[in-house]
């Protein structure tokens, strides 16, 4: 008698999925300890937990969100999908009645709320600059088994840094360590983008007895988030304007949930602050009739989010929002 998994209704999903899919190595590792390795267990029973909701429940459409589950190549395209299951099952699990949006023919948002004409359209983002430039150092580094450790400081915390001023960061660090300079420089990176206009970083070299077995590379930034912060609620309102948002939230009254689990350090921020926040920025001419921040985590199954409701909507609308917070048990802005 074959052994029962421990997470029976991720394995059903999985039977269909290709070798390359991002869960299959986790699944095998988890297999070989025995489940030892508590984090890992942790993530494949959320995944299992939010399917065993999703399929008591049924939603309309809920076989064209496993497709795309099991279509699912990378860690981006598995982020996409979880984010619109993830809110499925939260809305499932407070008895809201709702079907997944149509994938094909005219735009409709990812979540219907059938009984409520009102709508849930489920963007992901991800924007990490100094996460970025960490993994990308930390490789530079172990290529040249360099016996060092590089502590990256920033002023404030980016929500971005451009790929080329990374690559050119990584460049002139390897090559410092490779001419055995030590000591600190400091660089300037312009960012007229965000709220600071300037980003100030101080690359320290730290030679070691040997190559360290563990990180070679360590960041710390400065203490103020103001400016990381306004950054964050520029990036979550731009997706308003996204021609493809608009046209799916003009089928239908719609909320416009921005999971940013994996933006900067949007997690940090309590989510009636951002429901106050966006509401107070939401643009007179978008569609939308709210917005929110939508965080998750891989180990658990439900999900924290706020909505920012547009003060000039109809009653109509306004009851609708209403009533899903109360249902999901929200507070207000």
């Amino acid at each position: 008698m074959s052994q029962q998994s421990p997470y029976p209704f991720l394995s059903l999903w999985m039977k269909k999925t290709k070798p390359s899919h991002p869960l299959i190595e986790m699944i095998k590792a988890d297999t070989q300890s025995g489940g030892s390795d508590s984090n890992t267990r942790a993530v494949l029973m959320a995944y299992d937990s939010v399917i065993e909701t999703l399929e008591a429940a049924q939603p309309l459409r809920l076989d064209g969100e496993r497709t795309e589950f099991q279509k699912a190549q990378t860690h981006g395209d598995l982020r996409i999908v979880r984010a619109e299951l993830v809110a499925g099952a939260k809305l499932a699990r407070a008895a809201v009645t709702f079907e997944f949006g149509r994938r094909n023919g005219a735009p409709q948002p990812d979540l219907i709320l059938c009984q409520r004409n009102l709508a849930i359209e489920v963007k992901t983002r991800r924007l990490d600059g100094l996460g970025d430039l960490y993994g990308e150092l930390e490789a530079a580094l172990a290529d040249i088994h360099a016996p060092v450790v590089v502590h990256v400081i920033c002023d404030e915390r980016p929500l971005e840094i451009k790929a080329a001023d990374r690559a050119r960061l990584v460049e002139q660090t390897i090559q410092r360590v490779l001419r055995g300079e030590h000591g600190t420089v400091e660089v300037s990176v312009q960012q007229p983008w965000t709220a600071r206009k300037r980003l100030l970083i101080a690359v320290q070299i730290i030679e070691t007895a040997a190559p360290p077995t563990g990180r070679r590379v360590v960041t710390s930034t400065g203490g103020t988030l103001s400016g990381h912060f306004q950054d964050l609620e520029k990036k979550v309102l731009e997706v308003l304007n996204e021609d493809q948002k608009r046209q799916q939230a003009m089928s239908i009254p719609t909320i416009l949930l921005v999971e940013a689990s994996q933006t900067g350090l949007a997690w940090m921020r309590p989510q009636q602050t951002w429901a106050t926040r966006l509401a107070s920025q939401l643009p007179e001419s978008t569609p939308f009739r709210g917005v929110g921040v939508m965080i998750s985590s891989l180990d658990s199954p439900d999900v924290s989010l706020s909505i920012g409701v547009h003060p000039n909507i109809s009653l109509a609308d306004a009851s609708a929002i209403q009533g899903l917070a109360k249902d999901l048990g929200l507070s207000g802005p």
